[in-house]
C-alpha cells in the first residue's frame, strides 16, 4: 500500500459516511476540538491516528 501525505479529506469523508464530528471524535477517543483541527488543517494527524481513522471510516484500499 502506498502512503502519501496530502490535503486532509476528513471533512469530505465524514460527510460521505454521514458521520458527524462528535460521533467520529467519540469513536476515535479524541475531543471534537482535535477533529476540528484535523479538518481545518490546523493540526496534522499522526500516522497511528490516520490508520485508526481509516479503519473507523472503512477507507482501506
Amino acid at each position: 500500500m502506498a502512503l502519501r501525505k496530502g490535503k486532509c479529506r476528513l471533512s469530505l469523508i465524514l460527510t460521505d459516511r454521514r458521520i458527524n464530528q462528535a460521533e467520529f471524535a467519540r469513536r476515535k477517543g479524541v475531543t471534537e476540538g482535535t477533529v476540528s483541527k484535523w479538518k481545518t488543517g490546523t493540526s496534522e494527524m499522526s500516522f497511528n491516528h490516520a490508520v485508526l481513522a481509516a479503519l473507523i471510516l472503512n477507507c482501506l484500499a
